[in-house]
């Protein structure tokens, strides 16, 4: 259930101004706080906020944002409770989400090359922290007017420092389409979970869909584990056989055998993209 937030209406120090959308966990709203300033105001569902698992993933989420740096991290500025739903409040990203610019179809190969190195700069902000998204999707990358890329919704993070684990043992969680076969195995993930699903985001870019989207519903998760994708220069003749290459290296089966870590991922794929054809 959805706690419907009204104009005018005061939450915290903010006033909502309108709404913005609704994901999984929270209703998102364009709200103005006492500076003047136009923030993104999260709400968690009703009907989860009640839910120890959920709220405790919701606080995690306002926790790693305010403990990561980075330009390429969407930041969080405040949070609090309101009628006894969390709420916190981010920078406002106007330039609507990966997801989003993705529906016109495949982009241009610098464009996807530059999108993904920016989201890896984050990522590796993140897992600095000890943390792992574990959610890295074209929906969870904002974009801002000029088109740079910040990563943002933590809400399934994992906490690899002190082994804060928000879901039930064996639990499986993520998105389809981007997870990673230790995910799908419900094994333990690090930094090269993200590169996996960092590689599926671009191998989108660069093709217009997912590198499973053919497979129907839980066969994708079955070609996660087992399947190699097309190669994306058989999908998209213009991309380079060498940057093909570099994309296929993060969706290796084995964590051991993707790149260290994700900007290492980008530079491999930056280095493919510059050399010759």
């Amino acid at each position: 259930m959805e706690v419907q937030l009204n104009e005018g209406e005061q939450v915290g120090a903010y006033r909502v101004e309108g709404p913005l959308g609704r994901g999984g966990m929270a209703s998102v709203y364009r709200a103005t706080g006492p500076d003047g300033q136009t923030v993104a105001l999260k709400l968690i569902l009703a009907d989860l906020a009640d839910q120890e698992m959920f709220r405790r993933r919701f606080e995690l989420e306002t926790s790693i944002a305010q403990r990561v740096s980075d330009p390429h991290v969407v930041k969080v500025l405040d949070s609090g409770v309101h009628d006894g739903i969390p709420w916190l409040t981010q920078d406002l990203i106007r330039g609507g989400n990966l997801g989003e610019r993705l529906e016109g179809g495949a982009l241009p190969v610098d464009e996807a090359v530059r999108i993904v190195a920016e989201v890896a700069s984050g990522l590796d902000a993140v897992h600095v922290t000890g943390l792992v998204h574990r959610d890295v999707k074209p929906q969870n990358i904002l974009l801002r007017e000029d088109g740079t890329a910040l990563i943002t919704d933590f809400g399934l993070a994992r906490d690899t420092e002190s082994d804060t684990r928000l879901t039930r043992p064996g639990q499986t969680l993520g998105s389809m389409d981007y997870m990673s076969p230790e995910q799908v195995r419900a094994d333990d993930v690090g930094p090269f979970t993200d590169v996996y699903a960092l590689a599926c985001v671009l191998y989108e870019c660069l093709i217009g869909a997912p590198p499973f989207a053919d497979r129907p519903g839980m066969a994708v998760l079955r070609a996660q584990l087992d399947d190699d994708p097309v190669h994306p220069s058989e999908k998209r003749p213009e991309v380079p056989r060498a940057l093909g290459d570099a994309v296929l290296a993060g969706m290796a089966k084995e964590p051991a055998d993707r790149p260290a870590s994700a900007g290492a991922y980008a530079e491999l794929v930056r280095a493919a993209a510059a050399s010759p054809a």
